[in-house]
C-alpha cells in the first residue's frame, strides 16, 4: 500500500467546515478522524480535556464625542463585562504601545495596533487602561466578504494579570474613529465564562524492533471562527492520516504515536493537555514530527527544527536526497511541537506556506472555494513526511540526538511566557 494524496484530499473536502474549540463541529471532526484511524487498523481513542471558554452575549461601541456613531465590534471572549448599561470613557489611540503613549492611557478606552500581545496587555493594565480596543482585517475589506474577528483573552494573559474590558473592530472602523478625532466612547460588553470540553484523537502503531523508541506525529484539526481551516490545518491532519495508513500496513520498527490535536488555535491547548497527561511516557519519545499548513499551489516548503544544528543538517540532507526544495532551519514554530520541545523531545515541522496573494489563513478565505489549494501540492508535504518518517524509523541507531540546544530552549521559554529564575 502506498500513500495517496487523492484520498487525503478527499478526506479534507469532507471535513471542510468550521471547527472551533469545544464546538459540536470540532467533536464531529474528531469522531470522523477516529473512525478513519480505526478503519486503517490502528488502536485509536479520543482523550478529552477542559478548556476555559467564554461566550459574549452582548457588545456595543458608540463614539459619543465630537460625533455620534455606532461601530460593529466583537467582545473578547473571557474579557471583563461592563456594568449593566455600559461605561463612558475618554478615547485614546496608543498605536504600538510606546512608553510615550503609556503616559496617556490611564482611565481610557485605548486602541492599539495589531493583536493583543501579553507584554502589551501587561503594560496597558499597569498604566491603568480602563478598556482595550483592537482591530483586524484591512481598511479596504468589503464587509459583505469579510468578518469582524472574534478573539479571546487567553489564560496566558488573564491567569497572571487579570481580565479587562476588551473589544475588537474592523480596520476601517478604527481608521475612521481616529481620523475623525474621537474623544469619548460608550462601551458595553457582557460575557459568560464557562469550562468547555475539547479533545485529541490518539492512535498507536507498536514498533516491531525498537518498541521503546517512539516517533510522534502531530497535527491540529480545529479552526478559528469563520474559517473552514482546510489550509490551517486539516491539510496536516489528512497527511498524518495517510502516514498512519501506510505504517499500519508496513509495520514500523519503532513505535509510532499519531495525535490529532484539538484547540491548537486557543494556545496549543490540545498538545499541552496530551503532554501533561502522558509526561511519564515522554522519555521514550525520540522525535516529534508536526505538520501544520500544507497544500497551497503557489508556495514554499519550510522545515523549522526544534533540536540542534546537527539535526538541522540531517533533515536538510534528507530533503536534498529526496529532491525537495525546503528551507530547513533551527527555529521554533507556533504549533503543537512546542510542548514536546519544552519537555526535551526534538521536533521537526513540515510546512508549506502559501506565496503572497496565494495563501489565506485565520479568516473565511481559508476554504476550498478560494482555489489556492490542490492535491498535487498536498502531495509535496505528504511525500516529505513519508520520506523523513521511513528514514528515521529504519535507522539502526536513531539519527537525531535527543537534545534541545540552548537557543531553542530560550525561545520556547519565551514563547510559553516562562518566568526567569531570580
Amino acid at each position: 500500500m502506498n500513500v495517496s494524496a487523492h484520498r487525503a484530499y478527499s478526506l479534507l473536502k469532507e471535513l471542510a467546515y468550521v471547527r472551533v474549540s469545544c464546538s459540536e463541529e470540532e467533536r464531529r471532526a474528531a469522531q470522523r478522524l477516529l473512525e478513519e484511524a480505526q478503519s486503517a487498523g490502528a488502536e485509536a481513542h479520543i482523550e478529552d480535556f477542559t478548556v476555559k471558554c467564554g461566550k459574549v452575549t452582548h457588545q456595543k461601541l458608540v463614539v459619543t464625542e465630537p460625533f455620534v456613531k455606532e461601530f460593529e465590534v466583537t467582545g473578547y471572549e473571557r474579557s471583563a463585562s461592563t456594568p449593566e448599561g455600559g461605561v463612558d470613557l475618554p478615547f485614546y489611540y496608543a498605536e504600538s504601545v510606546h512608553p510615550t503613549h503609556l503616559l496617556n492611557v490611564k482611565g481610557k478606552a485605548v486602541l492599539i495596533n495589531g493583536r493583543l500581545r501579553k507584554k502589551d496587555y501587561e503594560k496597558l493594565l499597569k498604566a491603568g487602561a480602563a478598556a482595550i480596543l483592537t482591530f483586524s482585517g484591512s481598511t479596504v475589506d468589503r464587509h459583505s466578504e469579510s468578518d469582524c474577528d472574534i478573539r479571546k483573552l487567553r489564560e496566558a494573559l488573564t491567569d497572571d494579570l487579570g481580565d479587562c474590558v476588551a473589544l475588537n473592530m474592523r480596520a476601517d472602523a478604527a481608521a475612521e474613529i481616529v481620523r475623525r478625532g474621537a474623544k469619548t466612547v460608550h462601551l458595553e460588553v457582557q460575557n459568560e465564562n464557562y469550562d468547555g470540553v475539547s479533545c485529541n484523537v490518539c492512535a498507536v502503531i507498536p514498533g516491531t524492533k525498537y518498541p521503546d523508541e517512539v516517533i510522534s506525529f502531530g497535527a491540529h484539526f480545529d479552526s478559528v471562527h469563520f474559517s473552514t481551516g482546510v489550509y490551517d490545518n486539516m491539510s496536516g491532519s489528512v497527511i498524518i492520516m495517510e502516514l498512519l495508513r501506510y505504517f499500519s500496513v508496513h509495520k514500523p520498527q519503532r513505535t509510532m504515536q499519531f495525535n490529532w490535536y484539538g484547540s491548537e488555535e486557543q494556545g496549543l491547548l490540545g498538545s499541552k493537555a496530551w503532554v501533561a497527561a502522558h509526561k511519564d511516557e515522554l522519555d521514550k519519545h525520540v522525535l516529534m514530527i508536526n505538520i501544520d499548513v500544507a497544500a497551497p499551489t503557489l508556495g514554499q516548503n519550510v522545515a523549522p527544527v526544534l533540536a540542534t544544528e546537527a539535526a538541522v543538517g540531517y533533515v536538510d540532507a534528507l530533503m536534498r536526497e529526496a529532491g525537495v526544495a525546503c528551507e530547513t532551519k533551527l527555529d521554533i514554530y507556533s504549533s503543537d511541537c512546542i510542548p514536546f520541545a519544552d519537555n526535551g523531545v526534538p521536533a521537526v515541522n513540515l510546512c508549506r506556506f502559501g506565496a503572497p496573494g496565494a495563501g489565506y489563513i485565520h479568516d473565511r478565505r481559508d476554504n476550498l472555494k478560494s482555489g489556492y489549494l490542490d492535491e498535487k501540492a498536498l502531495d509535496i508535504t505528504l511525500q516529505q513526511a513519508l520520506f523523513l518518517a521511513k528514514r528515521v524509523d529504519e535507522a539502526r541507531v536513531f539519527p537525531i540526538e535527543k537534545k534541545i540546544c540552548d537557543e531553542i530552549k530560550t525561545k520556547v521559554d519565551e514563547y510559553l511566557f516562562k518566568k526567569k529564575d531570580k
